[in-house]
């Protein structure tokens, strides 16, 4: 097994929720330069459940000059009258190495930390898919950040 995949299942272990991959260049060409909120023409492989596409209202993501780089899919759903939108948050980790969990997805995995481990994590970016929260899950309108969010050109 690949060092990169092998971490990618223990960084899974140690999140406890759903996480995915995609390369760091599919990420970049999803979302502004310039950290602004983003609003996505489509939802990334790595998060697209078919499923719920009907529902799929609008999904939102910024990252990279942006400190907290994350996704947010806003979807349809008129059994929660009224608040018939509904808000799924995913953390984005761009930037493994420097992450928290890294010390310990090495620990885990038995990898040394090598600059060319480095190199090649950062290929990736890490998509974890967060719990919803009370207040931040169920929505009447939008939030003005998805209002203010432009497509990237």
């Amino acid at each position: 097994m690949k060092k990169v995949d092998k971490i990618y299942y223990i960084l899974r272990r140690i999140e406890d929720k759903p996480v995915s991959m995609m390369g760091y260049a599919d990420w970049f060409r999803l979302i502004r330069p310039d950290g602004n909120v983003t609003e996505l023409v489509e939802l990334p492989e790595a998060i697209n459940n078919p499923s719920l596409n009907a529902a799929t209202i609008v999904a939102t993501a910024s990252g990279i000059v942006n400190p907290t780089p994350g996704i947010d899919v806003f979807r349809y759903d008129q059994n929660d009258d009224p608040y018939v939108i509904n808000m799924d948050h995913y953390t984005v980790i761009e930037n493994l190495h420097m992450h928290d969990d890294y010390p310990k997805v090495l620990e885990m995995s038995d990898i040394e930390d090598t600059q060319e481990l480095r190199c090649e994590l950062q290929n990736y970016v890490y998509i974890i898919k967060n719990p919803p929260i009370e207040d931040q899950h169920w929505f009447k309108d939008f939030p003005v950040f998805v209002l203010q969010a432009t497509k990237k050109m």
